[in-house]
């Protein structure tokens, strides 16, 4: 599991900035278009939700993984 305040780091250095909040979720937007991505308010992130995520934020395979494995340690 991924600590929360990690992955919203990546975000953010992927140009993402917070937008709104829900009772669930946060949803963070890229910067200059209208693509928005949902972050669950739990304090952990599971390892799938968090692939999935990145995923449709454009990273690729290879860069998924080592943050996974980097953010995990």
């Amino acid at each position: 599991m991924i600590p929360r305040q990690r992955f919203v780091n990546k975000l953010r250095s992927l140009g993402y900035s917070f937008k709104d909040r829900t009772k669930r979720v946060e949803l963070y937007r890229k910067d200059g278009t209208t693509e928005i991505v949902a972050i669950p308010t739990h304090k952990l992130i599971l390892e799938e939700t968090a692939r999935q995520i990145l995923r449709q934020c454009g990273c690729n395979q290879p860069e998924i993984e080592a943050f996974i494995s980097a953010a995990e340690s």
